[in-house]
């Protein structure tokens, strides 16, 4: 499985063999202008490959796989993600400071009990 990378910073393109990469026998790095790809970044990318090649090696026991990822679609659905992830936190911030009010409405209710009571 061979893997096309086109450099951010020269716009050159290069492939590269998956497993070369999980091997280590090669890097992420342009042969163009020799732009390297962070250590933790690559180490994370083998990481999360080695394992998609050990989930589609069971896949293909009922089906036959063709896989195709361009990276402007993933950071759509990152993007969408992370506005979805933003909404629910503020949720939760509201919902917090209505349980802060109401127990601040209880403390008021007591405090009115007591000076009632004398």
């Amino acid at each position: 499985m061979s893997i096309d990378f086109t450099c951010q910073k020269c716009e050159a393109s290069f492939e590269l063999e998956a497993q070369d990469l999980i091997e280590g026998t090669e890097k992420i790095v342009c042969p163009h202008c020799d732009t390297k790809a962070p250590a933790n970044l690559s180490e994370d990318f083998v990481a999360a490959l080695t394992e998609m090649r050990a989930q589609i090696a069971v896949l293909s026991k009922k089906f036959a796989v063709t896989l195709t990822l361009e990276a402007e679609e993933l950071e759509d659905e990152l993007d969408d993600e992370d506005e979805e992830e933003e909404e629910t936190e503020d949720d939760d911030l509201d919902e917090d400071e209505d349980d802060e009010e109401s127990e601040d409405d209880e403390d008021y209710d007591e405090a009115e009990d007591e000076e009632q009571d004398r």
